[in-house]
């Protein structure tokens, strides 16, 4: 998964890197261009998909569910 900054006032957007950096080239941005002050309208966004927009993520989690309840109901006979 990788994180993109992006400053809303001046758009300085940079390229999908870990989290860490993400943040680290934020506060350098910060410290260079808005010395002083937060900027508003910043964006920290992530890459990943979410769930409900992933269909094979989906169905392996409905397959696990399905093992694990399977399992109880085996196990909660005895």
């Amino acid at each position: 998964m990788a994180w993109r900054y992006e400053c809303g006032p001046c758009g300085v957007t940079t390229r999908w890197l870990p989290k860490e950096q993400a943040s680290a080239k934020r506060d350098e941005h910060r410290d260079t261009d808005h010395p002083g002050m937060i900027p508003t309208a910043e964006v920290l966004e992530s890459n990943a998909k979410p769930i409900t927009k992933d269909p094979a993520a989906l169905r392996r989690w409905a397959v696990i569910t399905a093992v694990c309840l399977f399992a109880w109901s085996i196990q909660s006979m005895r």
